[in-house]
């Protein structure tokens, strides 16, 4: 009797456990491939696809469990990581090496630094007496172009001095009136007219940037953001908080009607957004770079309809590993981009460190592979 029970209880584990299993590998499927789905159909996906990286972690963890205990379960987890290693090398880059560059190649290189500053206020409440810490940062790269997303026009930002030498560095300075968009550029540039809805807090601006004989359009971009509450975000801390705790019901019921609602409705949005701006695009020959504030993270619907139209994600073609871009809280995702296409490629990227903004910047650097003179002209 008791040896028979014992069989039953084991059974009923074993069962359990592969039940798990096979679910663990659907929902890390689904949420590899959620961005191939729209969200207008199906929004649930693009949540399931932020949630990503996690879903790895524990297929990697059931993987490691099952090689102990059921080996034949270890080949279902082998068989999801490489069903979704598109997904994966997406957000995770593999680039071990740097390509190096010739001093010819120097030559014909460029930076670009995209950086939502969030309107200059120092997210860490630290205000020396030098000036504003974003600014002095946006000057230490002494990139060649910079696109801002929650910015204005810099009077009043910051010490005179930098402001001075912001001026004396970047004589093109181009503002826009919607979502904050600022470009800075060594080079000649001008506004292109990009009429587009009113979308809330979501827009983009275009420029033709002439980079010492090459034409490039820069769109800056800032998609719609979630439009979280104080309250919400401290939801969101307790509920993220390291101490195990059990959620109430009146909290779950909370972040349903809260914050997972405000979520699909910003996914359905950014999906308008990117079909838009992907039109756009379609209207651009020639060298195209891309970047800005996504509110959306690499693989997702906004993502891959942007980057449809034949362009590359700098930080997937010479980063390795994963990031994050946003460092408040803790909704620690990369969800500032750059992508671009045309004559040129990026050849090394990297992230700040610096926490005056809610945002980390991105620098790129971008190499031409053709001499201007060969450049063919829009």
């Amino acid at each position: 009797m008791t040896m028979g029970i014992i069989r039953v209880c084991t059974s009923l584990i074993r069962s359990l456990w592969t039940l798990l299993n096979i679910v663990c590998g659907l929902c890390t499927l689904l949420a590899g491939y959620g961005g191939y789905i729209n969200p207008d159909k199906f929004a649930l996906a693009q949540l399931a696809n932020m949630t990503f990286p996690g879903w790895i972690v524990l297929t990697l963890i059931l993987l490691a469990v099952n090689l102990f205990i059921r080996k034949k379960l270890a080949w279902l987890s082998v068989a999801v990581l490489v069903a979704c290693i598109g997904p994966i090398l997406t957000i995770s880059p593999l680039n071990f090496t740097s390509r190096s560059l010739s001093p010819d190649d120097e030559s014909r290189t460029f930076t670009l630094l995209t950086y939502n500053v969030y309107n200059f206020r120092d997210n860490q409440g630290v205000n020396p007496e030098w000036g504003n810490r974003t600014l002095s940062y946006i000057l230490s790269t002494d990139a060649d172009i910079v696109c801002l997303q929650e910015s204005s026009n810099l009077n009043g930002v910051g010490k005179k001095a930098q402001r001075d030498s912001i001026n004396s560095r970047y004589p093109y300075r181009l503002y826009s009136n919607r979502s904050g968009e600022v470009l800075l550029s060594k080079y000649h540039a001008t506004e292109i007219d990009t009429p587009q809805p009113d979308w809330g807090s979501g827009s983009f601006c275009a420029y033709d940037v002439e980079v010492e004989g090459h034409e490039v359009t820069v769109v800056n971009c800032h998609l719609q953001s979630i439009g979280l509450t104080d309250d919400d975000k401290e939801l969101y801390r307790e509920l993220t908080d390291k101490e195990l705790r059990n959620p109430s019901r009146s909290e779950l019921s909370k972040v349903k009607n809260g914050i997972v609602t405000k979520l699909l409705a910003a996914f359905r949005i950014r999906a308008q957004q990117a079909r838009y701006i992907k039109e756009f695009l379609a209207t651009r020959k020639g060298n195209v770079i891309l970047v800005g504030d996504f509110n959306d993270v690499p693989g997702s619907y906004a993502y891959r309809t942007i980057k449809s139209d034949g362009l590359k994600d700098a930080y997937s073609e010479c980063a390795f590993g994963p990031t994050v871009t946003y460092n408040d809280n803790r909704f620690y995702f990369r969800i500032d981009q750059m992508l671009y296409r045309g004559d040129l490629e990026a050849v090394r990227i990297k992230r700040g460190d610096l926490r005056s903004s809610d945002h980390y910047p991105l620098l790129a650097t971008f190499l031409w592979n053709t001499a201007a003179a060969d450049t063919i002209k829009r």
